[in-house]
């Protein structure tokens, strides 16, 4: 695709270009995509990504610097955000197979597998490995892939959308399409009640690695990267594009914040609001989530 093919008519092109899908300014694809930027910060992000080809700038950034030395194609668009999300709902909507979304495929379920009659799968782009155990109300949408001796309990949603809306100031709320994947590894069970969500952009997915088990009434959003053998408890809330490491524990009711990243073998506790990076092998407790020791010495000072 290229820029100039997409141009609507108070959008001002600076350099035409070519891209293959969407994304935002750090993605690491291997292929040419559009993002955008709306100040010098984001645009310098995305300059700096060699697998971005054009970007959308706010009129602002016109006559900066980066924007006359840089070779990317480039558009000047009004409403940066609503103008990127509309298109990327624009390309979902018109199915380009190959250019923008996956190719439709007919959905395979592999042997010896209990699959109860009350769930719902959808019939196409889903695979399902051997021996997998599944539930009564399950639903499992488009783009999801589930490994072999996987369990899935009842009433869990797998591969639907995330929380994607933006604001358009009095013209309302733009709904965003979810175009991405679900992948879940081997040996993973989710117990009842679960939501998984796929991610946004046709090339990425969610991430959900070999042996992890998670309990009931937990929600995975969009984009979430978690490694092997995670144990995530009861009523957790992970947001978006979080990336867990391995052997990491999940206590209880905690929350942890998009794009933060948590380390192998971390503990979050019970409760606990996450809103930075978590080091690998460290406990941390309470709202907001400090270091474990730190955490319990303030609370003593308190109590003394």
């Amino acid at each position: 695709m290229k820029l100039s093919n997409v141009i609507k008519e108070n959008w001002i092109l600076v350099r035409d270009g070519k891209f293959q899908a969407l994304g935002l300014c750090d993605a690491k694809t291997g292929f040419p995509i559009l993002t955008f930027a709306g100040n010098k910060k984001y645009l310098k992000r995305a300059l700096k990504n060699p697998d971005v080809s054009c970007i959308f700038i706010s009129p602002d950034l016109l006559d900066t610097e980066e924007v006359r030395k840089s070779d990317r194609g480039m558009c000047v668009v009004p409403d940066l955000r609503i103008a990127f999300f509309s298109l990327h709902n624009q390309l979902a909507a018109e199915g380009k197979q190959d250019a923008y979304l996956q190719n439709p495929l007919p959905t395979r379920i592999g042997k010896s597998c209990t699959i109860n009659s009350l769930c719902e799968i959808s019939e196409k782009n889903v695979v399902i490995g051997d021996g997998v155990i599944i539930e009564s109300f399950v639903s499992i949408k488009e783009n999801t892939t589930i490994g072999d001796h996987c369990i899935i309990r009842s009433g869990t949603i797998l591969g639907g959308d995330g929380l994607e809306f933006i604001r358009n100031g009095n013209e309302g709320i733009l709904p965003v399409s979810h175009c991405g994947k679900l992948i879940i590894g081997k040996n993973v069970e989710f117990q009842y009640n679960c939501n998984v969500s796929k991610s946004l952009f046709p090339w990425h997915a969610t991430i959900i690695g070999d042996e992890c088990k998670i309990e009931s009434l937990v929600h995975i959003a969009h984009g979430v990267h978690m490694g092997k053998r995670n144990l995530i408890a009861a009523s957790a809330c992970i947001a978006g594009s979080a990336i867990f490491g391995d052997d990491v524990w999940v206590g209880p009711h905690a929350t942890i914040s998009s794009e933060v990243s948590v380390g192998n073998r971390a503990r979050i506790s019970l409760g606990s609001v996450v809103i930075g990076n978590v080091k690998p092998d460290q406990t941390v407790t309470g709202n907001f989530a400090v270091e474990h020791e730190k955490f319990m010495q303030e609370m003593m000072r308190k109590i003394l």
